[in-house]
């Protein structure tokens, strides 16, 4: 396990087999090979790569390429690589790049700032890290082992992530920040020109980038239209020649997005001068960056996708029209288009369907799925531009937004171009199918499937709907009021509930969806029904479920989930797969979404029937079956709100104040004592924060008698903070709950049992509040305070077990759910004692004869093993290598897999038991040793024991 990436790539130069996770470009053989590796290969091969590293293959998604490995003769601060780094970081297929050049190892970032351009903007040889070789490799420090690499736990280190991974200074990122910034300043100027073709002019200008860098233009094409010129801007600047290059592309191209209004053509035909607007787009004489911008890109690296975030640009609802980020719909269609389902579409002449494409992100990524299976289906030959254009045809979509559909229709035509050669490119007219109102069509998607008219089998639907909670098409009435015909009311008039119902109703039979909901699908109380009723009329096979991770679509912070069903008859036994996704380091870097072992749960879908709540799915966001069981347990307790009532105590939440002039009579407020809600802490109330509250509108100022001494006051905060307050009255704001007694003894006594019993009431209220996580980050409802369990004697009666689970809530997992690998539970692991304490406990409890002991901890680079032994009995192996090589060996005999790639395992030698795990306290909790107990105990059983 002492291997280094380092040592492993010294190795590769002197012929050596390097260690597992490496693929040599030289010889390397397609046939039987996963698509996806495929494509990276031939990418390393297209980039002069020797070797590509690779992660290891995770429960849910082929193992992703870690690095490209170059061995190279040339100098340390060689100008060629330095445009080589632009270029692969303009592609960020890959987070990192290894050198090795005599004498020297060197490292470089792809997903992060370009190191490769100093301060004046231009070419440099610059790695983050390097490591001089000088004959001691064998005793270096090495930057990270490849085992870490191949099981993914280098990612775990938030220090790592701050190094080498940046969501906002990556390319595609920085891209779209710089793009947005232009437009802003755009509209801002004093420009004499329409805001809509500005838009456009500055989108033509990254794609024609794209298109010249590409070597989709012949040379010298630019001077065919304005004599002297090598550059788009410079024609940019001439609007007549402007008009006739656009027409000409337009020709040549197809695709719609070249055509210009004929209002515009005028504008730019009367000879308006643009210099000042070219003058703008090319950013010369900005002083803060912007002068870099176009330097900074190797535009005929950047993946086709990003052309669809421009989108946001090209739009006019921009609150229904986010971005879908591309891991994320690399992970969808992961989950969607296997080689097996591809088969199938090809076999049965059935299309792709996306019914809010937008600029076709999730279109893109299918048809380059759809050229790959043709390509391993057809021993790796490249397709002919007629087999593109057939494929091309098998993606379909619709989509509100003209722009959008134009865009979408062009992006699919560059994913097409992106297959051909320069000479294919060239030699081509009219190159690419009419796509717009032939498979990609400007409609509304109910009018459209309403209109009956579209005659292809659809075999997969895919796809993010607007989450917007309004019909505002005439064919989005028509479906609601046809799903209330036949349902009960559609909830909250949620259109993307109508986008999933009718997406369902469009399937083949056995065809399969794949589509992003709001989070309000599960996590809405008053979605249940709808939830039920689709689980009862579907095989739904999966819920994917990206809560924990904020800011999934840019700014916008909505939390959502993914549906996957088919169409077709439910198999008996089904359970239904509640996948929870947490906020990563590469998930906050937009890299890769992961998920682990003890994030996945199936339900049987038996179950998921008769209860479809979201205390069953917010179980799964904090831990599982127990945190379910302790939870429905608790809510048969008497409540808070029943012990109030039996006290005749006057309760509800505090004042509303105005906005907008709104304002009622508050006689009863004004004038008297009021503290904000932050007055109330964890150590009670800040009695210097309170203040009388002067004359302005209250827009509900509730009734006098919650207002009045003695109080119970309860904060609406994840952390349940409260106090009691007997001065006088005291007003307070509707973030925090009241309870007026005439008696202060019965509310103290409460006060102290909810802090006597803080975290436990905590990891309740987070396994049942609709509100925190979803719409709230730490805020909490006015009944998750009322429906606190509160039994008469004041004891909840909670086994060991029960409070271990609802503590770890407390204490561990809301914060990680907040902040990922940034939290307590992210950290390194330390003593592994209570956990391996309370896991023998539990297996003892039932199998005693033999007791189950913990023995030695191992410690390799992010991999921790502990180790048990059932009965007497101590390890035979003498170090950490000779351990390692044993569990290898029975890694590769039971499940063809080794230690270095294995984040979670569990192996059994004779009466030796070894539980191998990440080394980060997320997987060491005592909740996590309860369900490893539960686990270990139904292996024994089904084992016979």
């Amino acid at each position: 396990m002492e291997l280094s990436m380092v040592k492993a790539i010294d190795g590769l130069t002197h012929g050596i087999q390097p260690a597992e996770g490496f693929v040599a470009v030289e010889g390397y053989d397609k046939s039987g090979r996963p698509p996806a590796e495929v494509v990276v290969m031939e990418k390393a091969a297209e980039y002069g790569a020797d070797a590509v590293f690779f992660e290891a293959d995770t429960p849910m998604q082929h193992g992703a390429a870690q690095a490209f490995i170059f061995l190279s003769d040339g100098p340390a601060n060689d100008p060629a690589f330095a445009a080589l780094h632009k270029r692969l970081w303009s592609w960020g297929g890959v987070p990192l790049l290894y050198r090795h050049t005599p004498g020297l190892v060197q490292l470089f970032r792809c997903r992060h700032k370009p190191d490769f351009l100093n301060s004046g903007g231009n070419l440099i040889c610059k790695p983050v890290k390097v490591l001089k070789l000088a004959g001691r490799i064998a005793k270096a420090q090495a930057w990270w082992s490849a085992e870490q690499l191949y099981n993914g736990t280098v990612w775990d280190d938030v220090n790592t992530e701050k190094l080498l991974l940046s969501r906002e200074a990556a390319a595609h990122r920085a891209l779209i920040k710089a793009v947005e910034t232009l437009h802003e300043r755009l509209k801002k100027s004093d420009l004499q020109i329409d805001a809509a073709l500005a838009r456009k002019l500055l989108i033509l200008s990254l794609l024609i980038a794209y298109l010249a860098e590409r070597g989709a233009l012949p040379e010298g094409y630019f001077a065919t239209f304005c004599e002297g010129t090598s550059t788009f801007g410079e024609v940019l600047a001439n609007g007549p020649e402007l008009v006739n290059l656009l027409a000409d592309l337009e020709g040549k191209f197809n695709g719609g997005v070249f055509t210009l209004d004929e209002e515009h053509k005028r504008f730019l035909i009367d000879g308006t001068d643009l210099g000042e607007f070219r003058r703008l787009i090319e950013a010369r004489e900005d002083g803060d960056g912007q002068l870099s911008f176009w330097r900074s890109y190797s535009f005929r690296d950047l993946p086709v996708e990003l052309i669809s975030h421009i989108y946001q640009l090209f739009v006019s609802n921009t609150k229904s029209s986010v971005y879908t980020p591309p891991a994320l719909v690399r992970l969808l269609l992961d989950e969607t288009l296997s080689l097996s389902r591809l088969d199938r579409l090809i076999q049965n002449d059935e299309v792709i369907f996306d019914p809010s494409c937008g600029s076709g992100i999730f279109l893109v990524e299918a048809y380059k799925r759809l050229v790959l299976h043709w390509r391993s289906r057809n021993q790796w030959a490249r397709p002919t531009p007629e087999i593109l254009r057939d494929l091309v045809g098998r993606v379909c979509g619709t989509d509100l937004e003209k722009g959008a559909v134009e865009l979408a229709a062009f992006s699919l035509s560059l994913a097409l171009c992106d297959e051909l050669t320069t000479e294919q490119i060239l030699k081509s007219r009219k190159l690419f199918p009419e796509l717009i109102q032939k498979t990609i069509y400007h409609s509304c998607f109910f009018l459209f499937v309403q209109a009956g008219t579209f005659s292809r089998k659809v075999g997969v639907i895919v796809g993010n709907p607007p989450f917007a909670s309004a019909l505002d098409t005439p064919g989005a009435v028509t479906s609601c009021a046809k799903y209330n015909e036949d349902h009960k009311a559609l909830p909250d008039k949620q259109v993307a509930f109508l986008f999933l119902q009718d997406s369902m109703k469009m399937l083949a039979q056995g065809g399969v969806l794949c589509m992003i909901q709001q989070y309000n699908f599960l996590y809405n109380s008053g979605a249940e029904n709808f939830r039920q009723g689709f689980f009862a009329e579907w095989d739904v096979r999966e819920i994917l479920d990206f809560v924990s991770i904020r800011g999934l679509f840019d700014a916008a912070d909505t939390k959502a989930v993914a549906i996957v069903a088919e169409a077709s008859a439910v198999p008996a036994g089904r359970k239904i797969l509640h996948a929870v996704f947490r906020r990563t380091p590469r998930a906050r870097a937009d890299l890769r979404f992961e998920v682990d072992y003890y994030d996945l749960h199936w339900l049987p879908r038996s179950e998921v029937l008769k209860d479809s709540s979201i205390l069953r799915w917010r179980s799964g966001l904090l831990g599982g079956a127990r945190v379910l069981a302790v939870s429905r347990r608790l809510k048969t307790y008497p409540t808070l709100q029943n012990f109030a009532d039996r006290h005749g105590w006057k309760y509800g939440e505090g004042i509303i104040q105005g906005s907008s002039g709104i304002s009622r009579e508050a006689a009863h407020i004004v004038g008297k004592d009021f503290m904000p809600s932050e007055a109330l802490g964890s150590q009670g109330i800040d009695e210097n924060r309170i203040k009388v509250m002067p004359r302005r509108p209250i827009e509900v100022p509730r009734t006098a008698a919650i207002f009045k001494h003695p109080l119970l006051l309860v904060r609406e905060h994840m952390d349940l903070q409260n106090a009691v307050w007997e001065g006088s009255v005291l007003t307070y704001p509707d973030q925090i709950v009241g309870f007026s007694g005439t008696d202060p003894k019965p509310l103290r006594k409460v006060s102290e049992w909810m802090r006597s019993n803080a975290a436990v009431l905590q990891g309740f209220v987070a396994a049942n509040s609709a509100k925190l996580f979803t719409k709230k980050a730490t805020a909490i409802a006015c009944s998750d305070v009322y429906e606190l369990p509160f039994p008469p004697d004041g004891k909840l009666d909670l086994s060991e077990n029960e409070t271990i689970v609802l503590k770890d809530i407390a204490v561990y997992y809301r914060d990680f759910l907040r902040r990922g690998f940034h939290s307590a539970a992210g950290e390194a692991a330390g003593d592994l004692k209570s956990f391996s304490d309370l896991l023998c406990r539990q297996v003892n409890a039932v199998y005693s004869g033999n007791p189950l002991r913990a023995l030695s901890v191992q410690r390799w680079p992010g991999i921790l093993c502990q180790v048990f032994v059932f009965g007497d009995g101590d390890l035979d192996w003498a170090g950490d290598e000779e351990l390692s090589d044993h569990l290898n060996a029975l890694l590769h005999a039971k499940q063809g897999i080794s230690l270095s790639m294995t984040r979670i395992a569990r192996i059994y030698d004779g009466r030796f038991l070894f539980l191998i795990k990440p080394n980060r306290k997320r997987y060491w909790l005592r909740s996590i040793a309860l369900r490893d107990a539960d686990d270990l105990l139904a292996d024994l059983r089904a084992q016979g024991f």
